[in-house]
């Protein structure tokens, strides 16, 4: 007697391909192991664009796949398991072609620009960029028609373009510590809540920390979160973070007087390593100088009971030792203190 056994494998279409074995840092919600080969495809070229040690696209990042296609990518430089195993420059020009891609998070990598085809990802829900360098974002990032959740805080944004108020069904907004003057006129058309939490304790938009500070509409001046962001590491509780008016927070009496020191703006401003503040003291002052990183630990001291003679003087400090982010510099006479917000880029 003959006893026939027949192993089978998955049957895929043309354009998908059967993963025998799967790492454990990517999850099948429903459907088998044959995967889009478009999708694979994007992860390749983000290992090879960035140079990244993986020797298989699959295993980059946490990936969550649904019928073959990819839904959600954690793609963050935690320093961890569950995101990329280092850093992020630039994502490849074929990135659209993720267009069933639900969720992205690309925290804490150095990504500058969003390549043209990113608006194709028309089904993006919640994406999570925070903590890069992006300048300026796509014209057209209006097509992302689904997005519910954006959170852009911690980058180098100088400003919208109009089509960010074709974004219909965004309801987290979060634009905090960037560089943004301005905001387009339809801003206050956009269907936010300006001014309340989720029940998380979370905002639904904040903007702290840019440099909104003339012709600002009432949506924005009026809100609760004008003067709002999240520690930015953890986004574990709100932070006071005023607009940057002139780089400097004027924490006392907003009257300058003759017998009060002033200080520059600092440069270059964002930084590295080194970062450099002119003080004019009117007579001989003493100071203490502080720097704080963006949750509000002092991290250094310039100074202590220090006497700075009536004129001018350079004062310096270096981040080295530090990750890039928001810093603030306190100067503290005994009479008036003033903060001066800087930004280390490395």
């Amino acid at each position: 007697m003959f006893i026939i056994t027949e192993f089978c494998i998955a049957q895929c279409d043309s354009s998908f391909t059967y993963q025998g074995t799967l790492p454990n840092n990517v999850t099948i919600l429903i459907g088998d192991s044959c995967l889009y080969d478009g999708d694979l495809e994007v992860l390749d070229s983000i290992i090879i664009k960035n140079n990244l040690n993986y020797d298989s696209p699959l295993a980059i990042g946490t990936q969550t796949w649904f019928n073959g296609r990819l839904r959600f990518l954690v793609a963050g430089n935690y320093g961890n398991n569950s995101g990329v195993n280092d850093t992020i420059y630039a994502l490849p020009e074929n990135f659209g072609a993720l267009s069933e891609l639900r969720s992205l998070y690309l925290e804490w990598n150095r990504i500058s620009v969003l390549p043209p085809s990113f608006s194709d990802l028309s089904n993006l829900l919640s994406l999570y960029i925070n903590n890069n360098i992006l300048e300026n974002l796509m014209d057209d990032i209006g097509n992302l028609t689904n997005l519910y959740f954006l959170d852009l805080g911690y980058n180098a944004i100088s400003e919208l373009p109009e089509s960010i108020c074709e974004l219909e069904n965004l309801s987290y907004f979060w634009l905090f510590n960037n560089q943004l003057d301005s905001l387009p006129e339809c801003f206050c058309d956009m269907n936010l809540d300006w001014n309340s939490n989720d029940v998380g304790g979370f905002p639904f938009f904040a903007i702290g920390a840019n440099n909104l500070c003339e012709d600002i509409d009432s949506c924005i001046v009026e809100s609760n979160n004008f003067e709002l962001s999240l520690d930015q590491f953890y986004y574990s509780f709100p932070v006071y973070s005023p607009q940057n008016c002139d780089s400097i927070l004027t924490v006392m009496d907003e009257k300058i007087s003759p017998n009060e020191f002033t200080i520059s703006r600092p440069y270059p401003n964002p930084f590295n390593p080194k970062v450099t503040l002119d003080l004019d003291v009117p007579f001989d002052k003493k100071f203490n100088i502080n720097v704080y990183d963006a949750s509000g630990k002092e991290i250094d001291q310039l100074a202590e009971n220090k006497i700075y003679a009536a004129g001018k003087h350079i004062i310096n400090w270096r981040g080295n030792k530090h990750p890039s982010g928001m810093y603030f510099i306190k100067f503290n006479d005994g009479y008036k203190m003033k903060i001066i917000k800087t930004i280390l880029v490395k």
